[in-house]
């Protein structure tokens, strides 16, 4: 049993440092103010009614997966698992949850609490889910139910592009 959590704390270590590098497909957060969350619209105006489309959309169709296969690192809902209280890995999993909330936090629907625009963030999901990048593949290994169909990824992938269409034809706020 020592040796198979052993092997668990390692390979976790090998994978954190890989992820921390590889994670972002290239894309450099560090510069500036990259972790103020971004505002939300005006209630009332026509980008909130825009906003609130894709919402309703996201929740009926895009929810649900994410609740499944994101939940745990991109909310305030993260069911730990058996493994967390061993020392070290607590560590891992407390860094990972702090920087994938920094970058995306599912918690409140969309318009999503992040550093970037709904707009960046529609692609930056798209992209990461149509590479296979989310979920990442440490949190897989002993996660697999997390893993995204076809039929899951294509329904990311149409909500995402159907989303940026609408924010792509919506009026600029005054």
């Amino acid at each position: 049993m020592l040796w198979r959590v052993m092997k668990i704390i390692l390979f976790l270590v090998f994978t954190h440092f890989y992820s921390t590098a590889w994670g972002h497909g290239g894309i450099d957060h560090s510069k500036g103010d990259s972790h103020a969350p971004v505002k939300m619209p005006p209630i009332g105006n026509r980008n909130s009614q825009i906003h609130q489309r894709i919402n309703e959309s996201y929740k009926l169709n895009v929810r649900p997966i994410f609740e499944r296969s994101c939940f745990d690192c991109h909310s305030s809902t993260t069911q730990y698992p058996w493994y967390y209280k061993v020392p070290g890995v607590k560590q891992l999993i407390d860094s990972d949850i702090k920087e994938a909330r920094s970058h995306l936090d599912f918690s409140h629907d969309f318009p999503f609490i992040s550093h970037d625009s709904p707009e960046n963030d529609l692609k930056s999901i798209q992209k990461s889910v149509e590479e296979e990048n989310m979920p990442p593949f440490k949190y897989l290994i002993l996660h697999s139910n997390s893993d995204l169909s076809d039929i899951e990824v294509k329904t990311i992938s149409d909500w995402t592009q159907t989303s940026l269409n609408m924010l792509k034809n919506e009026p600029k706020s005054r």
